[in-house]
């Protein structure tokens, strides 16, 4: 299934099966990418409802809604809790030390915080980390899944947004390199806890596949809008080319379960002509 094709499938596929709950859950989480496709675009750009503080906050009940729907209890509620504490770890220490991350420190705009660190951010970490699992199944590929959004939103979050600050070097649109590398490492971290903690490999789901690219492109959508196409290009890039080899992989993995099987069939069908 290619790139081009697979968001007008799946949706037929949605319209046309059962509307079981995860059915409904991923045509909410559908529903959710227009709206920040939405909120990217005058007049409703700067609008209450559709602000990056509302867009975070419905990502993080999208998220909540999605785990506890399509997960048991136990898995949803590990993953939350392992993510959240975690993720506010390297948060705390990034701030406070530049490590891993590079030097900075929030602002006010996300809302309260327990130290130096907004409420907000563990649980945005969560919902990212939930997405990007249920896209790759992987947990190196989620934690690049994970880098590769940062690529496109932090520019635009921390240089005209200002929801955090850099104070040191930077190289990447006003980003600092160390950054994405901290990303990687703190979302392996979390992703390799839960794995260990749980043995619970999540299924890979093409709907969440198909979730992540328009999430990308709704994040190019923001950086055109904040006035950085190049950026904006960048991204279009990362994400298609990241989305790519999603379902290149995917692909490799079903063939190769398809060969044993094959094998099998293969075998049993030519016993009976050897035993005639």
């Amino acid at each position: 299934m290619s790139i081009a094709n697979m968001p007008a499938r799946l949706w037929h596929e949605l319209v046309n099966t059962k509307w079981s709950k995860k059915t409904v859950s991923w045509a909410i989480a559908y529903i959710y990418t227009l709206y920040v496709a939405l909120s990217a675009i005058p007049p409703l750009k700067g609008n209450v409802a559709f602000s990056v503080t509302a867009a975070s906050g419905l990502l993080v009940v999208l998220y909540v809604f999605h785990s506890f729907t399509n997960l048991n209890l136990k898995t949803a509620g590990m993953f939350l809790i392992i993510a959240a504490v975690i993720s506010y770890l390297w948060e705390f220490v990034g701030v406070e030390t530049g490590i891993p991350f590079g030097s900075y420190y929030y602002t006010s705009a996300l809302g309260p915080q327990i130290g130096p660190v907004p409420i907000a951010i563990p649980l945005i970490w969560c919902a990212l980390g939930y997405f990007c699992l249920q896209a790759s199944d992987h947990y190196i590929m989620a934690s690049a899944l994970m880098v590769s959004l940062d690529l496109s939103f932090d520019p635009v979050f921390s240089g005209s947004l200002h929801l955090w600050n850099w104070t040191g070097p930077t190289q990447y649109f006003g980003v600092p390199w160390t950054n994405f590398l901290g990303w990687f490492i703190a979302s392996l971290t979390f992703f390799g806890v839960f794995y260990y903690t749980t043995k619970t490999q999540l299924k890979l789901s093409k709907h969440a596949i198909v979730f992540y690219y328009l999430f990308g492109l709704d994040n190019v959508i923001g950086d055109l809008v904040s006035g950085s196409a190049a950026l904006a290009a960048a991204s279009f890039v990362i994400f298609t080319v990241a989305t790519g080899i999603i379902i290149l992989l995917h692909r490799s993995k079903v063939s190769k379960t398809r060969v044993p099987q094959a094998v099998q069939v293969a075998g049993s069908t030519r016993q009976p002509v050897a035993s005639q």
